[in-house]
């Protein structure tokens, strides 16, 4: 199954915990402490599908893989 690196925010992480707990199971985490923008960041590893419905929804970004 083809996995993707996302990251979320202190706010985006709790809103997947709180109002997605379906998708947030599907989430697996990677490491912390990546600081962009002010913004503290978490790193987990998830499905495409997952990693897409929750950039939809604006709760993470898809790290590039460098795949080509």
């Amino acid at each position: 199954m083809a996995k993707k690196i996302i990251s979320l925010t202190f706010i985006q992480r709790d809103t997947v915990r709180a109002k997605h707990p379906e998708l947030w199971h599907q989430c697996i985490y990677l490491d912390t402490g990546k600081l962009s923008q002010t913004h503290y960041s978490w790193r987990y590893t998830t499905s495409v599908e997952t990693a897409l419905a929750l950039r939809l929804m604006g709760l993470c970004t898809i790290e590039d893989q460098g795949e080509s």
